[in-house]
């Protein structure tokens, strides 16, 4: 389902004017790309959609080139719409032109990144070498992408340039590197990713190889995920206790106990759940899990059919939540790195149905709240976004006093609401702060503008940085609209947060 934008979030005149030309064009050949192509210049997303939907069963490079003119188009809504066939072509011509765009289009590094994404997806092994040039793109999101393609088709003549990646400056680079390495050549690469894995400087990258340790090598899972419960970096931490989740061995259970005071409360949360699912026991404290483990570890029996992760950790977080005394427009704060989002775009100005106060009126009362009850020395930051993202502490979370917490008020009350939002580059700029494990993200719908603003692409990119970060992000929709409000709780469900709305 789609809205009809404003006219200022359309196609422009101008790419309309640059962009019928070449759509008619290509479709004049064919009476279902003709009709693809009027349903692709029209403004309203389900009839660009069902454009779309066409161009995939047409299924040939005159189809997807209407779409890669639409890709290249600055209109996010519509970029969004045309990434849910893409994947889908089955035309072996069609990923060829593909793999043209990515070798050709020198203005738009973001499609380039696209298209190297898709020739990963498409796995087809003979557009591979274009993957192998696309490592020495200037824009360093495409040779991140082009890195992970390059290990889902396996490309044996890419180690040598993935190699050269694997000592990379960029983080999310050496990760995709190491793991491109380890999928192409498995036996040659072990040795030299375990050791990656310990002592590579970043602990996004440590937590990233970690989480896919157990594709890649699950004999050295326990061994691994045991040895990384005590780094420095929470992230990892919290993979390594995801990782020992899944091991139905008595030591992964030992290696949780003795790791289950960790000083992070999510953290914490985390391993008791991973304990839980494992044995089925419900123990939250250390001292129960000892005494309850001293007398039956010897004779213990793992369950036959282990209770889903889910449900585990349902169980685990329901537990922590209990026990906490702060919320945050009704959702438990029990993390001690927190983030406030804080939308300032003109939507926030309208009324509450379910209260008489401004969307920005509650939202601000909501804060005050939260704040006041939180003890002192919580570490926490304040974003406010629209077009534009603007942190209380640019430099980082600051502890809870009572000269930050009216710093924190008056940051958020003297702003004014103006303009349309980009949730993208907010969840972007926070969840990259290393400090930060939870994320209470409030707005008033669904984004107008961004890299991304259909939660279909928010959410898959959202999950691909989070494979470095772990952060949880728990939404508030303040919005009447069902189809909005679907929209942030996507956000929070592929984090494993929760979502709350008021109207």
């Amino acid at each position: 389902m789609g809205f009809p934008l404003p006219p200022s979030l359309g196609f422009s005149a101008l790419s309309l004017l640059l962009l019928a030309p070449a759509l008619q064009a290509q479709g004049s050949a064919n009476p279902r790309l003709d009709e693809a192509v009027r349903l692709l210049r029209s403004r309203p997303e389900p009839t660009v959609r069902r454009g779309a939907e066409l161009c995939l069963e047409v299924n040939n490079e005159k189809a997807v080139e209407l779409l890669l003119d639409v890709f290249n188009d600055p209109q996010p809504h519509y970029r969004d719409i045309v990434w849910e066939v893409l994947p889908r072509f089955t035309n072996p011509y069609v990923h060829k032109r593909i793999e043209y765009e990515l070798a050709s289009n020198k203005r738009n590094g973001r499609v380039r990144q696209w298209c190297a994404q898709l020739l990963g997806i498409y796995g087809d092994v003979s557009l591979a070498p274009t993957l192998v040039k696309a490592l020495r793109d200037k824009e360093i999101f495409v040779q991140r992408a082009a890195a992970r393609s390059l290990g889902m088709l396996r490309y044996a003549k890419a180690v040598r340039a993935l190699e050269k990646s694997s000592r990379s400056k960029d983080s999310y680079l050496r990760a995709n590197a190491w793991e491109a390495l380890a999928r192409i050549e498995p036996e040659a690469y072990k040795t030299k990713f375990l050791n990656a894995l310990q002592k590579d400087k970043d602990g996004g990258t440590r937590c990233a190889m970690l989480g896919v340790l157990p594709e890649l090598y699950p004999e050295e899972v326990e061994k691994a995920s045991a040895l990384a419960l005590q780094d420095d970096d929470w992230r990892v931490r919290f993979q390594a206790a995801e990782n020992l989740e899944s091991i139905q061995v008595k030591t992964a259970v030992d290696s949780l106990i003795r790791a289950s005071e960790d000083l992070r409360p999510v953290v914490r949360t985390r391993i008791h759940a991973a304990a839980q699912n494992l044995t089925g026991m419900k123990w939250t404290m250390r001292k129960q899990w000892e005494d309850w483990w001293d007398k039956e570890r010897e004779d213990f029996r793992f369950p036959e059919s282990s209770s889903a992760e889910a449900e585990a950790h349902a169980s685990a977080q329901a537990s922590a939540e209990a026990q906490a005394t702060v919320t945050y427009n009704g959702l438990p704060v029990i993390s001690d790195h927190i983030a406030f989002l804080v939308d300032k775009s003109s939507g926030m100005g309208e009324g509450l149905k379910s209260e008489p106060r401004s969307k920005d009126r509650a939202a601000l009362r909501e804060l005050e709240e939260t704040l006041s009850r939180l003890p002192e020395g919580v570490m926490f930051n304040i974003y406010l976004y629209e077009g534009k993202v603007e942190a209380m502490n640019p430099k980082g979370p600051m502890a809870l006093k009572s000269k930050s917490t009216k710093q924190a008020l008056k940051f958020v009350g003297g702003r004014h609401n103006s303009g349309y939002k980009d949730i993208w580059k907010a969840l972007e700029i926070v969840v990259q702060d290393p400090e930060i494990d939870t994320v209470y993200l409030l707005s008033s719908g669904e984004p107008e503008i961004g890299l991304y603003v259909h939660w279909n692409r928010v959410t898959e990119h959202l999950k691909e940085l989070n494979r470095f970060h772990k952060v949880v992000i728990h939404t508030v929709a303040y919005s009447e609209i069902e189809w909005y409000r679907e929209q942030i709780q996507k956000i929070a469900e592929a984090t494993g947060g929760s979502y709350v709305w008021k109207e």
